[in-house]
């Protein structure tokens, strides 16, 4: 039976993050060898490439570009973007530069405000994960039709708001290249390090007009370990430019995670809840499992904090695979067994798990059809490119350095003790890998400075109705909340690790509502 860690689920399905590392099922040996055919050296030349895309790769109601910043001489970042609005932005540099490689990324102006509108940093999980998938199946303004073709415009999207940057990271995942695979960052401070690389010439030379916006770095699943700790990195990293009197770029005002990893153990601690208790008070039936599994699992819980807080406490990588792995196999065990063609779905209980890992299609569906069409690449600037929405490769290395055990907790309460940043979560109620109650656990325990408020607040319905946040309560129920304004919680009901695509108009009320404080 293959084994499945939380940490390690994390780079399958969406731009969350799941990871099928240690899992047998870590698929095929021809996805170890991914982009095999793009590791030659990243071209010299210009330090960024940009283009203008047409509304037949997405009309999204607003400018969009993609393009890439090189981090090195042997990486390449590529980047997506939106703007929100009808502004129009003469970018005389995007015209003038063709396509290279190096870290993709996309940029989407803002579909209402883009001269003034915040920016937002969008990570994909895994480690692995493109953000095509967010682009795709979470925030974005389009998703791909049925023929794996064309797509068509999305009514809610994130950049309703904002002007929204999708970037393939760590880069060698997506259309993101590095000429030597066996340079991938495969820890948090690497990865960081890059992204700062590129944020800082993103807002510098590509588009300054950004350089003295409001940024919130946001992400999904691993991404709750990339939002905390880059976040982290970058507000250090401006700090000490500061000190030196040099010119601070990046002015961060909130990190959101959407159903984000932080700290495996209290995911463990949550399957008991989720499956064997009324956590949400809603009068759902349960227990979800039988009486002896529910026994076994309440019994372990206990053990599995002790082991939890040894890892929180050291932040050693052995320390927390051997926590990871008790956890795993006391608490974690009857939900685990159960992950099986036509069992637990760890992404969305609604459903059944087709096939493990991913349990559904991702691997061959209508986006990765979509990603792959010659005009598509062609459009892109990287023509006959072997695309791949998850990158086990990545993930394997990430696993093999051992890193995807260790939580990032202590980053967590360095931005609400050190920091001026806000932080808001989303969890979506039938996402079982990355579970609410785990996440209720995880906030409430949560070292800082506000912990005894913060844990002191109940949880409460939100409601919402023509696109704004009813305090009334008279539109439709989105789920709980609870928080104040340093940290805020809001869990979704019928919505599983992918939330923000289950229910993208309830997410989008609420990111309006956060943007606008």
């Amino acid at each position: 039976m293959w084994s499945l860690p939380v940490s390690l689920l994390l780079a399958t399905i969406s731009v969350l993050g799941f990871s099928a590392t240690t899992q047998a099922a870590v698929q095929d040996e021809e996805q170890v060898v991914l982009n095999a055919p793009h590791r030659q050296p990243i071209s010299p030349g210009p330090r960024f490439t940009c283009r203008q895309q047409s509304p037949e790769l997405c009309d999204a109601g607003s400018q969009h570009w993609t393009g890439t910043v090189n981090i090195s001489s042997e990486k390449s970042m590529f980047f997506c973007a939106f703007c929100s609005g009808p502004f129009v932005m003469q970018h005389a540099l995007c015209a003038a530069i063709p396509v290279s490689l190096t870290y993709v990324v996309g940029y989407y102006e803002s579909r209402d405000s883009p001269e003034t509108d915040p920016v937002l940093l969008w990570m994909s999980g895994g480690p692995g994960a493109t953000s095509e998938l967010g682009q795709f199946k979470g925030i974005g303004p389009c998703a791909v039709n049925e023929d794996g073709n064309s797509t068509r415009r999305l009514e809610f999207s994130w950049i309703d708001h904002a002007n929204v940057v999708f970037i393939d990271q760590p880069v060698g995942v997506g259309f993101s290249q590095i000429s030597d695979r066996n340079q991938i960052a495969t820890n948090l401070h690497d990865g960081a390090r890059d992204v700062y690389t590129f944020l800082s010439t993103f807002t510098k030379e590509v588009f300054p007009e950004l350089a003295n916006r409001t940024w919130h770095i946001t992400g999904e699943s691993m991404g709750g370990h990339y939002v905390t700790s880059y976040t982290e990195y970058i507000l250090k990293q401006e700090a000490e430019r500061a000190l030196q009197g040099l010119d601070i770029g990046i002015h961060i005002d909130s990190a959101i995670i959407v159903d984000g990893y932080i700290d495996g153990a209290y995911q463990y601690t949550g399957y008991y809840d989720f499956f064997c208790e009324d956590w949400r008070a809603d009068g759902r039936l349960y227990p979800l499992m039988n009486a002896t599994a529910c026994q076994e699992m309440g019994e372990a819980v206990a053990a599995c904090e002790e082991k939890g807080a040894m890892c929180r406490d050291s932040y050693d990588v052995d320390v927390c695979a051997w926590a990871m792995q008790s956890c795993g196999q006391t608490v974690g065990k009857h939900f685990t067994d159960g992950v099986k063609p036509g069992g637990w779905n760890p992404y969305d209980s609604r459903f059944k798990c087709q096939e493990p890992p991913l349990c559904s299609n991702f691997s061959t569906d209508e986006t990765i059809v979509f990603l792959n069409q010659p005009w598509v690449q062609e459009q892109l600037g990287f023509p006959n490119y072997t695309f791949q929405l998850i990158d086990f490769d990545t993930n394997r290395r990430w696993d093999a350095a051992g890193n995807l055990n260790l939580p990032v907790t202590r980053e967590l309460t360095w931005l609400l003790d050190n920091s001026d940043v806000r932080v808001l979560f989303f969890n979506g109620n039938n996402d079982i890998i990355i579970n609410t109650p785990g996440q209720m656990r995880l906030l409430d325990a949560q070292p800082w400075k506000g912990q005894a408020h913060f844990r002191s607040l109940r949880y409460q319905d939100w409601f919402y109705t023509n696109g704004k946040l009813d305090q009334g309560g008279g539109g439709k129920k989105g789920g709980t909340w609870k928080g104040g304004e340093r940290l805020k919680i809001y869990t979704v009901d019928e919505a599983g690790h992918f939330s923000a695509m289950n229910q993208s108009e309830a997410l989008g009320v609420v990111v309006a509502d956060w943007l606008r404080k």
